[in-house]
């Protein structure tokens, strides 16, 4: 069905945004983005936190290492199916609401993981912090469409993915430090008081639409109802092929750095978790680094997709050779995970992409129902990844009675991450440019 039969109804006349040239006070504009990026940032710590606890973890509930895959994508089961309402709360009430809201349930999650030993808690726990998670990245994609203009969309779009890397990074290093100082458990509560305070900020500085819109009169925008904005995001295939593409590219991320990358490669190259730690940060500073200077050449080039398509291939390759670190060796596998993150910069272009084609009163629901398809990897591939470890585990235990995997069974299930990037490679050849200069 074509979108413009979808959005001409007898109710409602639905425009695409119109709002390219809307200035709101600059520093209004960036200290809500900044409010709300710091609570992505924040969000991005907890998810990947598990990275560096993975033993303390195993040895605490007692699990394998499907077991832990599972256990972590707990939080997607919640952070997958609310995508769309959170882009909806977004649409209706605003973001500073429901990033407030959202920060005291991260807290909380956050809180009652550090405090229990048992699985079934943990497992709610984790839960509990999807839920929280889920507006996190969209509403700084809402609030660059409310207070940003269009042609900008993409660059700011940029610098949020650079947060949530920023955010990765806290969680490699940094975190893997307070680990080995105290403990998982001990680290984890002190992220718990740390929400506190990111409650705080959201609720003074995020305000949810600039005070003025010269070029919509100060007349309010006419709403969408839930079916129609379904009905918008479904019917249209470009939209469901963005999110899809956008999924696959976010694997390397979802369930690699954020889990498996530490364990693989103390595994492969026969290091602690501090040094091995500091090779997922290279995937997430080079993913801080690459996003918004992707989003840069993406507007020199007024194309997406030439972008994506080259940063796909690249990615694969330089994941491939990081996936030989036993063989090629610490540093070299360092560089490789940084470059390869720097290529996976482009992976917010699909948002991008998705924005071009929907009317700015759903642009949120848009980023949810988007988001939504891009973090079914993390649901997918994090159980599967730990499936094909214990597939490939040859029966060593340690001396607490926990798998021992070794670098060849880490490989084998890392090899699913190039893969994924040379998939979402060929299915942007299906793919349209949405550009707005794009001729």
């Amino acid at each position: 069905m074509n979108l413009s039969n979808v959005l001409n109804t007898k109710k409602h006349k639905i425009q695409p945004p119109t709002n390219t040239n809307r200035k709101p006070t600059r520093i209004n504009a960036w200290a809500v983005w900044v409010a709300a990026g710091l609570f992505y940032c924040y969000e991005v710590i907890l998810r990947a936190g598990p990275g560096v606890m993975t033993q303390g973890i195993l040895d605490t509930f007692t699990i394998d290492a499907t077991g832990l895959g599972l256990l972590s994508s707990f939080y997607y089961y919640a952070y997958v199916p609310l995508q769309i309402p959170s882009g909806m709360l977004l649409d209706k009430i605003g973001p500073r609401a429901v990033i407030t809201i959202s920060s005291i349930l991260c807290t909380i999650g956050t809180w009652l993981f550090a405090t229990t030993d048992n699985l079934h808690v943990a497992q709610m726990a984790r839960f509990i912090l999807g839920a929280g998670s889920a507006c996190a990245f969209i509403s700084c994609l809402k609030i660059a469409s409310e207070w940003f203009c269009s042609t900008r969309f993409a660059f700011i779009a940029g610098l949020t993915n650079m947060l949530g890397t920023l955010g990765g990074t806290f969680a490699a290093v940094p975190l893997s430090i307070l680990v080995n100082y105290a403990s998982w458990q001990q680290a984890t509560l002190w992220l718990a008081y740390a929400g506190i305070a990111i409650t705080l900020i959201s609720w003074l500085l995020i305000r949810d639409k600039p005070e003025k819109h010269p070029s919509k009169q100060n007349l309010p925008a006419p709403t969408v109802g839930l079916r129609k904005a379904l009905s918008i995001l479904i019917l249209d295939k470009q939209i469901i092929l963005a999110g899809a593409i956008g999924g696959l590219m976010y694997v390397p991320i979802s369930s690699f750095a954020e889990l498996w990358a530490v364990p693989f490669l103390m595994s492969s190259l026969n290091i602690n978790n501090e040094w091995a730690s500091f090779g997922s940060t290279m995937v997430f500073i080079g993913m801080a680094v690459g996003s918004p200077l992707v989003a840069k050449l993406a507007f020199k080039q007024k194309s997406y997709i030439k972008l994506m398509k080259l940063s796909a291939i690249s990615s694969a390759l330089f994941f491939l050779i990081s996936s030989y670190a036993k063989s090629i060796g610490y540093f070299q596998s360092v560089a490789a995970l940084f470059v390869g993150g720097l290529w996976l910069g482009s992976q917010v272009l699909c948002f991008s992409i998705v924005k071009e084609r929907v009317p700015n009163q759903i642009s949120g629901t848009a980023m949810g129902y988007t988001n939504a398809l891009v973090m079914l990897s993390g649901v997918i591939f994090l159980p599967l990844m730990g499936w094909i470890l214990d597939k490939s585990w040859t029966g060593s235990f340690d001396n607490l009675g926990v798998r021992i995997y070794s670098a060849d069974d880490y490989q084998r299930a890392i090899f699913a991450v190039p893969v994924c990037l040379i998939i979402s490679w060929v299915l942007l050849k299906f793919c349209k440019d949405t550009h707005p200069k794009a001729d």
